[in-house]
Formats: C-alpha cells, sequence, structure tokens
C-alpha cells in the first residue's frame, strides 16, 4: 500500500522531479541529471529525456518476436507463440500442449510454467493474470515506454532444458553492436542468483556477494555464437540488454531491455555501475 500511494504522488508530479525523488528513495543518492555517469543515472535521463513508442514496441514481448524472426538470424530460435488473450477468461487447458508458459507482454512480471496440466492451478493462475493486466509498468516503475503496450496473455512453449524449471538467463550487455559483459541470471525456482561474465567467460566482480551463486557457472558451449548473436541484435541501438537462453544446444530469444531494473539497480557495486555507464554514450540519442 506505501508503494502505491508513493506512485500515486510521483506520477502527477513533473517527470524530473519524480525520477529524482524515485532515485533518491532507491539509491539513497541524488540524481545526476546534467552529468549522469553510471548506468543507473544515464538509465533515468533516458527515460525522461528520450524513451518513447519505439523502445515500447521492443519491449513488446509479443510485437518483438515479428521483429526478431524478421532479422532472420541464423542459430536463433524464437520460442513459440502459442495462443494470444486479451482476458483470462479466454484461457483454455484443452487448447495448450501439456508444458507451456503464460505470461503478459507489457512489462515486468511472473512467468507460469506448467510443467502438467494436472498440476496447474488456472483458476489461480488466471486472478493473478487478471491483476497483471491491468497493472501500467510506465506508472508503477516510471518507464514511460511501457505505456505504448497494448497489455496481452502470452501462451509460449516451454524452453525445457532437462535441469531447472526456470532455465539459465544469459543477458548481455549491448551498445551499438558491442557485448560488454553478460550478467548470468540461475537458481530462479530457489532464489535468483547473479553471476557476471566477460567475452572470455571470466567472472566480473561486479555484484555484491549476497546476490551471486558462489559457484562457478558451466560456460556455454555455443557462447561465442550467442555474443555474435547479442552483437546483431544489438546493432541499432546505443545500449540495449539482449536476454539469451541456450537450451540442449540451441539458443533461445528471450527479450529486449532498455531499462534494467528501471534504472534503480541495487545489486550491482559502484564500480561496475560506472562500468557498465561509460559504454551509454548520450549524444547519440540527441
Amino acid at each position: 500500500m506505501k508503494r502505491k500511494l508513493v506512485f500515486l504522488v510521483l506520477n502527477v508530479l513533473p517527470k524530473k522531479m519524480a525520477h529524482k525523488i524515485l532515485y533518491r528513495i532507491s539509491i539513497k543518492k541524488k540524481l545526476n541529471l546534467k552529468k549522469p555517469e553510471d548506468l543507473n543515472e544515464k538509465l533515468q535521463y533516458l527515460m525522461i529525456y528520450k524513451y518513447g513508442k519505439k523502445e515500447g514496441m521492443y519491449s513488446d514481448k509479443f510485437k518483438v518476436k515479428d521483429y526478431i524472426n524478421k532479422m532472420n538470424i541464423k542459430d536463433l530460435n524464437v520460442p513459440k507463440t502459442l495462443k494470444i488473450y486479451t482476458s483470462a477468461d479466454q484461457i483454455n487447458l484443452d487448447e495448450l500442449p501439456e508444458k507451456f508458459v503464460l505470461k503478459c507482454n507489457h512489462g515486468s512480471g511472473k512467468v507460469f510454467i506448467c510443467q502438467s496440466k494436472n498440476n496447474f492451478n488456472l483458476n489461480q493462475i488466471k486472478i493473478e493474470l487478471r491483476k497483471m493486466l491491468k497493472q501500467d509498468f510506465s506508472k508503477q516503475t516510471l518507464e514511460y515506454h511501457y505505456s505504448f503496450i497494448k497489455p496481452l496473455i502470452i501462451a509460449e512453449e516451454y524452453l525445457d532444458d532437462g535441469e531447472n524449471t526456470n532455465p539459465v538467463d544469459y543477458k548481455f550487455y549491448c551498445h551499438n553492436g558491442i557485448v560488454e559483459s553478460i550478467l548470468v541470471c540461475s537458481e530462479r525456482n530457489i532464489s535468483l542468483r547473479l553471476d557476471d561474465y566477460d567475452l572470455n567467460w571470466d567472472m566480473l566482480d561486479y555484484t555484491y556477494d549476497k546476490y551471486k551463486s558462489h559457484k562457478e557457472i558451466t560456460k556455454p558451449a555455443n557462447l561465442d555464437t550467442m555474443i555474435q548473436i547479442a552483437s546483431e541484435l544489438s546493432k541499432e541501438f546505443p545500449f540495449v540488454r539482449v536476454d539469451l537462453y541456450s537450451i540442449k544446444g540451441k539458443i533461445y530469444f528471450g527479450e529486449l531491455t532498455f531499462t534494467p531494473a528501471a534504472g534503480l539497480i541495487t545489486y550491482y557495486k559502484q564500480s561496475a555501475l560506472d562500468k557498465l555507464g561509460e559504454m551509454i554514450d548520450l549524444k547519440q540519442y540527441n
């Protein structure tokens, strides 16, 4: 309730003021918009002054698939869309395979994984999906480009790596086709762990210890191909995070992310935020 009240107030304030207040609450620092330097500051600047309909289209988890498919990148697979719903009441299990995923297209939120229809509480999930469809992430997180996305529910093929309910997620920080580093997200079904690697798969000391897995994550056999794909997908963007999966030797597209953690990243050390901020040239947005 407190969070809702905070955002009710923030959304009636001028953008610049709202972001400064939210930044102070979340990061415990003054937001520098005159000369933004680290990753968080530059993302805040982009949300206030630059991002709009274009970023909204590429952030739409449904529409972006058409864009990726048209690029026809070798070795890149796009998860199949099984059904599209405008209402949770339209979901019919009889129309779906034994294993599938339900999610919304218009922001960050839960992903509902069905590994067996007999153990899938669809009625409860429909309640949650109804709530999610009503959410406006442009107001909840001040990520205004999400306001250009029409909310939908997507039924999608389940990416089964044979080991994890939620497969390991490889997130490539990119600018203009250059891949800088890789954030690896693992153990989502237990407690999300975050580890960072360079392009040679040497571990980077970016994340605070409490977020790390504290184990060596196996280098994907197809890492070089994944890097090439991330480079291709990011060529036209001054900054984007390209999210990919490696499932049984095949590479799958996840999403394009323009505002990681809404520009309020607290899991990275300041040295990492500074390093990642260096790759964003704000002049390219003029």
